[in-house]
Parts: structure tokens; C-alpha cells; sequence
């Protein structure tokens, strides 16, 4: 059965003094935790860490994606500082990490990307909600440019990934913060949209990956115009993250059912056939009970269109399988009840009739064979010989004309010798129609 699994990592607390003056991400991962974890909603396994050493979460991660099986859903989010080297190289900042020495107390976003490259789940998830910043000072960052290029590290079939911004905010003047960004809403309008639903943006019940970073998209913008989140995705259908715990049928087909026009309703009634079609369980079960209220609508065009969909769904689901007999603990089974078998009852059989009484079938007789004309009557052997015997003797003479104006004409060889041959086959067939004509 595939599984659904989590993994939340969240650095509040930093080692290095400059680190601790830039915003921290605050409670975005617990919020994220609770509503990853509700069964109504995603039912993931989650595991979060916060404040942890790059070490412990370096480890994490590698047995986090090389546990997972082929059709397990992982979802990976990080929040915290983002810090990019003088040569470009991204590390994610965690709570012993030094700007002086990146390479051996962050964790190198190439290490990550390895990770997830040797997991066989088909659908990985990375959400990156990361204030960045340059290591050095502003000066040097010319080399390897302000934009991150978030979603070029982490590229590779199976992934989508998402990322709260893809450009430096910081940079430092030895201990000193160049630069300011405000605190990130990227996982507050994610945890909302989750969480009531409001992401469903096609009604079907369940909330895509591609649904939930349009609705994120469209809410950071209009409040922080100048924080462009992003996303990639590479992989083969779409990934259900949640379900809608708050859905019901939308306003536009609740407009169409309480039309009084029967036109509008059966537009509606069209409506909650594709959703019935398209969504969750949940979804199925509503939109079938508004359907079969239609089947009672005073228009039949209307009810005759539900009662129609009401029987194709009849046939088509299988009935029920007969349940099981709850058994309180503590008491012996029932003895299943005995099968009775009827008797067998031999066929009755027919009075024997003495040899003397039995009658042998009439047998038909037999047809009489068709009449075989006599020598003598039409159409006798010795009259049609005499026939042939004309004909074939007649045709030797025309070729014997043809080939002796041939002669005088001149013609190439291989003409004489073809009439030599026809005037032969019919001279043969001439003399044994005679001999035939004897007998």
C-alpha cells in the first residue's frame, strides 16, 4: 500500500551571531505539521526537526528518501536561511552553520539533490520556504549573480518542487545585515489553503500540487508584491497532496439547481455528473444525493436525465458483499448452520414393451438415381466425336492456309514455329476423335 510521509525541518536558533538577526520562521512548521498530519485532510506521516545540527539533519534526510518505496508520496520542506558561496553553491543553513565555513557545518543543497535523485518514489515533493542571503560581502556576489536558481539545483524526473522566492534578500558587511525582507507569508497561505480548502480550485475535493501553488502564488503577490514564489514539476499525472475537509457543492451549480428555469437545472445536473466522475469519495456521495433529488424534478426532461444516471449506476456498481457476523469478545463462535440437501429423486422410468410389441421404424425408401441417356438418343458419344473430329480437322486446314501465306510473306522463325505446334495439337486431337469415332 503506498504511503504518504513527511519530513519538516525548521532552524529558529543559529550559532552565528549575524544569522540570528535575520527573520526567523517562527511556528510555519508546526502549523504545517498539524494540518500534514490530520487524517481528514492529508494523513501524512510527518517528522519534523527543529534547530538540529547540519549532521543530524544531513542523516535524516538520506534515510528519509532511501526508505521509501516506488509508489510513495514524500513531501520535503525546509524553512530558514538559504546562504549562497562566492562560487554560487547553496547551502541550507542550520543551527551550527558558519558563514566562514559552509561547506562543513550547512548542509550543501547538491547533497539533497542526491538524495532525492536515489529515491524510486515517483512523486517527490520539496517546498523551500527560504530567506537567502549571500555569504559575503554585497561586492563579491557580483561573481555568481543575486538569483538563486532554486529550481535549476533541483531538477530530475518524479520531483515538483516549490520555493517561496529564487533571489538574495541579505548580504553582510563583516557582522553587519545589508538589506531587509519582511517576514515570509509563503507558508502561512500554504497551511491556509490546506487547511480549509480554499486550494481546491477545480471543486473536485482533492488539492493538487499544481492547485495549491496557484493559490499561494496569487495570495503572496497581492500581499508581497515583490516576492515571486516558483515552481517546477516533472512528473507523470498530478499529485493529490490533500483533500477538501470543507467541500460542497459549488455556488455556480447551487445557482443552476434553484433555477426555476428547467434549462439551468439540467445544466447543473451536467455539472454534478463530471464532478461525480472526477472527484473523491466524498464528492461521489454528495453529488449522487443531489442527482437523485433531481430524479424527483417536475420537469421530465430533467428527472428522466437523473433517472437515466441513477440506473447506469445502479448496474455498474456490484452489490455489497455480505458482512461479516460480529463476534463479542469473549463468546464462542455460532456453529454455522447445517446445509440441507434435498433427496435425490431418480427420473422415472418408462415401461419396458415386450420384444414382440416393438415395431421397427419405417424406413424411406430410397430415391430413384437419375435417368443416364443411352448411346444412340441426343447427345451420343458417336455423334458428339463426329463433331470434333469436324472442328479439329477444320482448324488444321485454316492453320495450313495461315502458314502457307506466311511463307510468302517472309516472317521471322519464331512465327512458323508457333503455327508448326497449332497445326499439330489440332491434326492430334482430329486423329483420336476418329479413332473414338470407330470404336
Amino acid at each position: 500500500m503506498a504511503g504518504r510521509h513527511a519530513l519538516l525541518i525548521a532552524t529558529e536558533t543559529y550559532a552565528d551571531p549575524a544569522l540570528r538577526r535575520l527573520t526567523a520562521p517562527g511556528g510555519d512548521a508546526r502549523a504545517l505539521e498539524a494540518v500534514l498530519r490530520d487524517p481528514s485532510i492529508a494523513g501524512f506521516e510527518v517528522t519534523t526537526l527543529i534547530d538540529r545540527p547540519h549532521h543530524v539533519v544531513g542523516a535524516a534526510i538520506g534515510e528519509f528518501y532511501r526508505v521509501r518505496r516506488r509508489d510513495d508520496l514524500t513531501l520535503l520542506y525546509f524553512t530558514g536561511h538559504g546562504v549562497k558561496d562566492d562560487d554560487g553553491s547553496l547551502y541550507l543553513a542550520m543551527a551550527d552553520t558558519r558563514r566562514d565555513s559552509l561547506m562543513f557545518t550547512a548542509l550543501a543543497a547538491e547533497l539533497v539533490d542526491r538524495a532525492m535523485a536515489g529515491c524510486p518514489s515517483r512523486q517527490k515533493v520539496l517546498v523551500l520556504d527560504c530567506c537567502y542571503s549571500g555569504a559575503f560581502p554585497a561586492g563579491k556576489l557580483v561573481k555568481a549573480g543575486t538569483d538563486v536558481h532554486t529550481l535549476e539545483r533541483f531538477q530530475g524526473r518524479g520531483r515538483a518542487v516549490l520555493t517561496a522566492s529564487d533571489a538574495t534578500q541579505y548580504s553582510f558587511e563583516g557582522d553587519a545585515v545589508v538589506g531587509s525582507a519582511a517576514r515570509s507569508v509563503f507558508t502561512r497561505h500554504l497551511v491556509a489553503g490546506l487547511q480549509d480548502g480554499t486550494a481546491d480550485l477545480d471543486g473536485d475535493g482533492d488539492v493538487t500540487v499544481d492547485e495549491l501553488y496557484s493559490y499561494v502564488h496569487e495570495r503572496v503577490v497581492a500581499e508581497m508584491p515583490r516576492q515571486r514564489p516558483k515552481h517546477q514539476s516533472d512528473v507523470e499525472g498530478r499529485i493529490v497532496l490533500a483533500r477538501n475537509p470543507r467541500w460542497t457543492v459549488p455556488e455556480y451549480l447551487r445557482h443552476g439547481l434553484a433555477s426555476p428555469i428547467a434549462a439551468d437545472r439540467l445544466v447543473a445536473l451536467e455539472g454534478l455528473k463530471r464532478l461525480n466522475r472526477v472527484g473523491n469519495a466524498v464528492v461521489r456521495e454528495r453529488t449522487a444525493a443531489e442527482i437523485r433529488k433531481l430524479a424527483e424534478d417536475d420537469s421530465r426532461m430533467v428527472s428522466g436525465a437523473a433517472v437515466a444516471w441513477v440506473a447506469e449506476e445502479t448496474v455498474a456498481v456490484p452489490p455489497p458483499a455480505r458482512p461479516e457476523p460480529v463476534i463479542p469478545a469473549g463468546q464462542a463462535a455460532a456453529p454455522p448452520e447445517p446445509v440441507v440437501v434435498p433427496p435425490q429423486v431418480p427420473p422415472p422410468v418408462a415401461p419396458a414393451v415386450p420384444r414382440a410389441a416393438r415395431v421397427a421404424p419405417a424406413v424411406p425408401p430410397a430415391r430413384p438415381l437419375p435417368k443416364t441417356p443411352t448411346p444412340g438418343e441426343d447427345g451420343s458419344e458417336r455423334e458428339v466425336a463426329v463433331r470434333n473430329a469436324r472442328f479439329y480437322f477444320g482448324s488444321v486446314g485454316l492453320t495450313l492456309v495461315l502458314l502457307v501465306a506466311v511463307l510468302t510473306v517472309g516472317v521471322p522463325g519464331w512465327l512458323l514455329l508457333l503455327l508448326g505446334v497449332i497445326l499439330a495439337y489440332f491434326l492430334v486431337l482430329g486423329v483420336l476423335s476418329l479413332r473414338r469415332h470407330s470404336k
